[in-house]
Parts: C-alpha cells; structure tokens; sequence
C-alpha cells in the first residue's frame, strides 16, 4: 500500500496540470518511492535517472522473472512534496519519504531534479539522504 499526499493539495492549492514539473514529480515518486516501481519510475526520467534506473531494472531482473514484482512488495510508503526551487531552467523539489509502521519507520529525504527535455519535464536526478533516527528510536 502506498500513500501520496502533497503538500500543495493540503493547503487547498489547485491539482498541477498533468505534464506540469509537479505532476511529473509527483508521478515518478509515486512510482519510484511509495511502489518501488522502477519501469513505471522510467517513464517520467531522463539523462542520468533513466541510466540509473536501466541499471536497477537489470539488477531486479532475476527476481522480478520469479513473479516478484512491485505490487508483491506491498510497500507501506507516505511521500510527501515539499520546496519547490529553480535554477538555470531547472526545476527541485524536496520530497520526504517515511517507510513502515510507526516503530519501525525510518525516513529519508530527496532532492529530485527535473529538465525540460524535448519540451517535456523529465525527472535527471535525484539525491536521496537517510534522515537519523532520535536517540529513544
């Protein structure tokens, strides 16, 4: 089960226009983060991200042909849109990922990158940090 709530929806801000950098996104974190779905992640990536995720699709691929694929992983996986900054005509947002229950949740951060690619937005990188843990965790 995954779980995507935006900040922007939150504060009664309008849904992205589909095509838009949030909607992109959005749909490669969903994809990527809260389903572990790298092909569907691909769809949404470009330069350095789609080679990334080439790599990963090769890696899985042994336990993927199983039958193993990303609705068996039932991921329980909350992500969440943050800042939204540009630079040189490139557009970041600040994604927070927490995995798990409660107790035995831990959490990261990313940095995902978008460009215009084509004329289309497409997700080129994405930095992804551990968040620690409070001491009583």
């Amino acid at each position: 089960m995954s779980l995507l709530s935006l900040a922007p929806a939150l504060l009664g801000c309008e849904r992205a226009d589909p095509g838009a950098p949030e909607s992109v996104a959005d749909a490669f974190a969903d994809a990527y983060f809260a389903r572990a779905n790298q092909e569907e992640a691909m769809k949404h990536a470009a330069l350095g991200m789609a080679k990334q995720l080439e790599k990963e699709v090769l890696e899985t691929q042994a336990i993927r042909s199983k039958g193993y694929g990303p609705e068996q992983a039932e991921l329980t996986a909350r992500v969440e849109r943050g800042a939204r900054s540009e630079r040189e005509g490139r557009v970041r947002f600040a994604y927070s990922i927490r995995f798990g229950g409660s107790a035995a949740a831990h959490e990261k951060r990313a940095d995902v990158e978008l460009a215009r690619i084509d004329g289309n937005w497409k997700v080129v990188r994405v930095g992804l940090v551990d968040v620690p843990r409070a001491p009583d965790e």
